[in-house]
């Protein structure tokens, strides 16, 4: 099992201030954590989002805003998410994952996006 969360930064990036950016926001947030549950590594497929009941056509927009603001990138069966708890470009998006066993909550593994 992964975890996903985010830096408060991922806020600010321009596509998601404000009121109009909150649906994008949540929709990222709801995407990520699907992510981390269904052992992907930073990926949504389009099976993920009907899972969500994400009506893809409704939310086209904030799609669009999750992608003109470098989080996720179209790919084929899906959405790429570029960038996860923090909001520098540089930096792939991880999964964090933690060993079945007993390591005191600290990481064991983490996988990097090869696409990215």
């Amino acid at each position: 099992m992964g975890t996903f969360d985010w830096h408060h930064e991922i806020n600010e990036l321009e596509p998601l201030r404000g009121p109009d950016g909150l649906a994008a926001f949540g929709l990222f947030v709801r995407a990520g954590s699907w992510t981390s549950k269904a052992g992907q590594t930073g990926f949504v497929t389009d099976e993920g989002l009907a899972e969500l009941r994400v009506n893809v056509e409704a939310m086209a927009a904030d799609i669009d805003r999750l992608v003109e603001a470098g989080l996720w990138k179209r790919a084929e069966g899906g959405y790429r998410m570029l960038r996860g708890p923090h909001s520098d470009p540089n930096l792939p998006m991880p999964l964090w994952r933690y060993s079945e066993g007993d390591t005191g909550g600290r990481l064991a593994v983490v996988e990097k996006d090869s696409d990215a």
